[in-house]
């Protein structure tokens, strides 16, 4: 009887790059998502709200029109504060899809709800952590490929309803030299998704790789937005203080995203301390997280 050897081979097929690796991790948080049939029906109702902006951006070609238009469907929104009594088209868009990109907070924080606890929480309840390490893929690499599963999400509800949108208004303006004169508001739109892919990215992951159960990390998901919300409800009412909105992160981000576009802040304070507070939130997200994969990779 033959004895055959079974010691180690070196690999003598192709080595495909990195980015292929992040990919790979990608796709297999994508399948997992895509799961969910509920998900589907979600991520459709979350975009309703670039009808009622596609609506907006149409009656925009309407200059006469579309004060009185936008004052019906923005509710709350008092146009004349931000965008005076005869605005200019490129401060009707900078205005316009400033506030489309602050409604679409909410939607993405229920869709991260939905995808993102499961994308490090599966991996640790599985044990996964050996198999994925013992291949050539860093840390780095595995977070990459599972920010990127939250970002393709993200874009669905911000990034591409927001373009098409934009197009949409280049079309109806029938005018080429439209862009020249808003391709700034294209930029912050660009801008707009990787600022709330990176708070709401990070800060999902982290959030994974506390706990085996992807139910509690929904949870705790959802108590930092509604808690931080809450605080600043009642630090604003209670005390007054103009201050009281770095306390919440959609709060801040939708700061952010007013100088991003260049109009009114939503809040009568510097924006760079919104900006600081982003920052410190994704470093320590961050920093938590590939803690977390180190302590996970020794012990499995």
């Amino acid at each position: 009887m033959p004895i055959h050897e079974r010691s180690y081979r070196h690999w003598e097929g192709k080595r495909l790059g990195r980015v292929h690796r992040i990919l790979a991790i990608t796709r297999s948080g994508m399948t997992l998502a895509l799961g969910k049939r509920f998900l589907v029906v979600l991520v459709l109702l979350c975009i309703t709200p670039s009808i009622v902006f596609g609506v907006l951006i149409y009656a925009a070609a309407q200059l006469d029109e579309f004060m009185r238009i936008a004052q019906h469907l923005l509710w709350g929104v008092n146009l004349k504060d931000i965008l005076g009594v005869n605005p200019t088209l490129p401060e009707i868009w900078r205005m316009l899809f400033s506030k489309f990109l602050i409604v679409q907070c909410l939607p993405v924080a229920l869709v991260v709800a939905c995808v993102g606890p499961e994308l490090v929480s599966l991996d640790l309840r599985m044990r996964a952590f050996q198999v994925y390490f013992s291949r050539p893929l860093t840390r780095a690499d595995y977070v990459l490929g599972k920010l990127m599963v939250i970002g393709v999400f993200v874009a669905m509800l911000t990034l591409i309803p927001g373009v098409l949108l934009y197009f949409t208004g280049v079309v109806l303006e029938k005018d080429i030299h439209i862009v020249v004169e808003t391709y700034g508001v294209f930029l912050g739109i660009l801008g707009g998704y990787v600022l709330i892919t990176l708070v709401a990215g990070t800060v999902m992951l982290a959030c994974s790789s506390l706990s085996r159960r992807s139910g509690y990390v929904a949870i705790l998901w959802v108590m930092l937005i509604i808690l931080g919300e809450v605080a600043y409800r009642l630090v604003l009412n209670l005390m007054g203080q103009n201050w009281s909105h770095l306390l919440s992160l959609n709060e801040n981000v939708a700061q952010v995203l007013s100088r991003i576009f260049g109009t009114a802040l939503e809040f009568p304070v510097d924006w760079t301390a919104s900006l600081l507070v982003l920052g410190a939130v994704v470093l320590a997200a961050i920093g938590l997280l590939f803690a977390r994969l180190r302590s996970l990779e020794g012990a499995h």
